[in-house]
């Protein structure tokens, strides 16, 4: 949108970018190129006293979009493709954990509750459907809906009503729990919250000492909280081929580009391109 916004400037008609502007000097009409860029740079400095962060941003969404551009043969030369960028970038820091590491936490929360296997299920929902700290311990009843296979989202999320997607490995554990005779139990003496501990509605302390005790009994050593789990959900889908669209809407959030701080850094490059190729589908 800002670059709508430069390009609006001193422009009208139809956009073209092989023949954007006329060049007095040369007496023909030039392609967006690198003197224009620079020039779009100094705008965003000006105009929204962009931060050397913002700028870095911008110059990589530029350049994935005209390589699509030129990629897709609607554009002759793609002035991004050399085009240099020494400000600064935000480290992206992978904070998933891994399929194996996964897999031992899963391993010990079915060793620890084999009967009711609570733990299990809640590390399976927080690492299959991107939920925050407050919306799985806030989570009842009332938001699962198992015949369409999704969990309502309105309570403790930080946008409007929506709705979770669950794999049917979810969907199978969840309905076995809910009708445990212990779940039953608690639910039916006036609880709504689905998890408990100790007879008590988990708290955001409870929640995390749960997953620090059972992460340090699977032997994982990183710093792992209710937020690593949406980081996981990000990196599985991915890992699955799940394009980047369908990943920002499981994670809901309101920009790609914060759904692309979520999956590995390697990985960001591809996923973006996948996303301008859903877009144009």
């Amino acid at each position: 949108m800002k670059f709508e916004q430069y390009l609006s400037l001193d422009f009208e008609g139809e956009l073209d970018f092989d023949k954007f502007y006329y060049d007095t000097e040369s007496e023909t009409y030039r392609p967006i190129d690198t003197e224009c860029i620079d020039g779009y740079i100094q705008f965003l400095k000006k105009r929204f006293q962009a931060s050397k962060n913002t700028i870095f941003n911008n110059i990589v969404y530029l350049k994935h979009f005209f390589t699509l551009l030129h990629g897709l043969g609607m554009i002759k030369q793609n002035p991004m493709k050399n085009f240099p960028n020494p400000y600064y970038e935000r480290r992206i820091i992978d904070r998933s954990l891994s399929i194996g590491e996964c897999q031992r936490l899963f391993q010990v929360a079915l060793k620890a509750d084999p009967f009711v296997r609570k733990y299990f299920i809640l590390f399976l929902l927080m690492t299959t459907t991107a939920l925050r700290n407050r919306e799985i311990i806030q989570l009842t009843l009332e938001q699962i809906d198992f015949k369409r296979r999704v969990i309502m989202v309105n309570k403790g999320q930080k946008t409007t009503s929506e709705v979770v997607y669950m794999p049917d490995s979810l969907v199978d554990e969840l309905e076995r729990y809910i009708y445990h005779p212990v779940v039953e139990g608690w639910l039916k003496s006036g609880h709504s919250e689905v998890f408990f501990e100790n007879n008590h509605p988990l708290s955001k302390e409870v929640l995390n000492r749960i997953i620090r005790n059972f992460c340090l009994n699977a032997g994982i050593q990183k710093k792992v909280t209710a937020h690593s789990f949406r980081h996981t959900t990000a990196y599985l889908m991915q890992k699955s081929g799940i394009d980047i669209i369908s990943i920002k809407r499981q994670l809901r959030h309101k920009q790609l580009s914060t759904t692309l701080r979520y999956v590995p850094p390697v990985d960001a490059a591809k996923l973006l391109k996948d996303a301008c190729s859903t877009l144009i589908e």
